[in-house]
């Protein structure tokens, strides 16, 4: 509700062409390192609600070879264009009309880490990438202490001929200016592995050095988070895992925050990769370690941090976190996650409840009471 609200009243303040009301609480956002409980900057939702008109105009004409009915999305483009002639020292608008140009340029090349795109959508994509870069390159997200500038130079590196040499570089700055945030570690590991930039060696390099860049926020929470994506999009990465480095990162993180929102996360996550190292492993006679340690790590998140369950975390974390190659309803998604959610959670009471031992969930803490 509360990203709904934030992106809506980017739309609404676009619209009415309010770009200095805009302006002041885009930057106000970002300054303050402000977000929704879980955890997405406030400030990228009204980036992304201002520009929703002219991309998703621009996805449709994509999609199906002409624009929709009374869209005219070439004018929409120029619209903001112009408006950034009208305020060129406005960082918090330019941010608008790049991440513009960087959701066109993914419409036209797709989603996917693929080499096989056509020619025309491969020029119309570096197009709208090299004028974004443009844009940016004229505000320095240090001298004006923005992590949205910073994950906007990052959001940038695909259109680079050489991404892989600036990764580790664009990403420690911005991690540097927005440390609290574990979006920009998830989003790190996520374009290091194979099918992107890096491998699972720099993988775990990377998720080594954050964890110590990070150390006095999250101790060895900076390892977990670079590699919580990444493990799920890719399981492959789970032979390189140093397993009690990783739950000694989920530990430090539910020690600082505790919240529900990251107790389930950690929950659903841990269940999901235990899943795939007992199909994976068991069956090929590799990392025989791995099940249990993960096993126990999720029976512990469940006994000491669990006391709701939030369903969509759930049935995010069976297709993966930042999976987008699948597509699938939000009420779907969280039936399909509270049904998931209900098995897992019981697996550590269940001998107790197969000998009629109830078991209550409350706000203090859990409650065992025998027949």
């Amino acid at each position: 509700m509360e990203s709904d609200a934030t992106r809506e009243r980017g739309l609404f303040l676009a619209r009415q062409e309010l770009w200095e009301e805009l302006e002041d609480l885009i930057r106000t956002h970002d300054q303050n390192r402000a977000t929704t409980k879980a955890g997405t900057p406030l400030a990228d939702l009204m980036i992304f609600g201002a520009r929703s008109d002219v991309v998703r105009a621009a996805e449709h004409a994509l999609l199906h070879g002409r624009p929709a009915k009374d869209a005219d999305f070439f004018s929409g483009i120029e619209g903001l264009e112009y408006m950034l002639e009208d305020f060129p020292d406005s960082y918090p608008l330019a941010l608008i009309v790049a991440h513009m140009h960087i959701d066109i340029g993914w419409a036209w090349r797709g989603a996917a880490a693929k080499d096989d795109i056509r020619e025309i959508n491969r020029e119309a994509f570096h197009a709208h990438f090299d004028r974004a870069s443009d844009i940016l390159q004229r505000f320095c997200p240090k001298k004006h202490h923005s992590p949205a500038l910073s994950a906007a130079r990052c959001a940038l590196l695909p259109g680079n001929p050489h991404p892989a040499t600036l990764l580790a570089q664009e990403f420690e700055s911005l991690i540097s200016l927005d440390p609290a945030n574990p979006r920009h570690m998830r989003a790190l590991g996520n374009y290091l592995l194979p099918r992107w930039y890096g491998d699972f060696e720099q993988l775990d390099l990377q998720a080594r050095r954050v964890a110590a860049q990070t150390f006095d926020i999250w101790g060895a929470g900076g390892y977990t988070w670079v590699w919580f994506d990444a493990l799920l999009v890719d399981p492959t990465g789970l032979e390189m895992l140093e397993i009690e480095y990783f739950l000694d990162g989920v530990s430090d993180i539910l020690t600082r925050v505790k919240d529900q929102h990251i107790a389930n996360l950690m929950a659903a996550h841990l269940f999901r990769s235990w899943q795939i190292s007992r199909e994976q492993y068991y069956e090929d006679g590799l990392r025989q370690d791995l099940p249990p340690a993960l096993r126990h790590g999720f029976d512990r998140v469940v006994r000491e941090h669990l006391r709701e369950i939030h369903p969509l975390i759930w049935g995010h974390a069976e297709i993966g976190f930042e999976n987008t190659s699948r597509i699938i309803s939000k009420d779907r998604l969280a039936q399909k996650g509270k049904e998931i959610a209900l098995h897992a959670v019981a697996m550590p009471f269940l001998a107790g409840l197969q000998a009629g031992q109830t078991v209550y969930f409350t706000p203090e803490g859990i409650t065992q009471i025998n027949p």
